[in-house]
């Protein structure tokens, strides 16, 4: 069975110099329904206004056939309920 996680990735902002504001790095996260359902809960039992999740992020990169390569950064988002370890090897 395949697990399916909420992942998203984070490269290197091509405009980032001509604004000084303007972030390093963007991208885009996809999360799960059930990610989004356990953080949800989450929420409704934790009194705070503020609601901690688990990030792992993992140096990345794609090598082209023409000779260039993307350097990216993945990232991963859990529960923090989610207890178990990241990736037991």
């Amino acid at each position: 069975m395949t697990t399916v996680r909420s992942l998203g990735g984070f490269r290197p902002n091509k405009y980032h110099k001509a604004n000084p504001q303007a972030p390093e790095l963007m991208g885009r996260l996809l999360i799960t329904r059930d990610t989004l359902n356990k953080i949800s809960a989450d929420s409704r039992t934790n009194p705070n206004d503020l609601i901690e999740v688990g990030l792992a992020g993992w140096n990345n990169q794609k090598k082209y056939p023409n000779g260039k390569t993307d350097k990216y950064l993945t990232v991963e988002v859990r529960p923090v309920s989610e207890k178990q370890r990241w990736y037991l090897g």
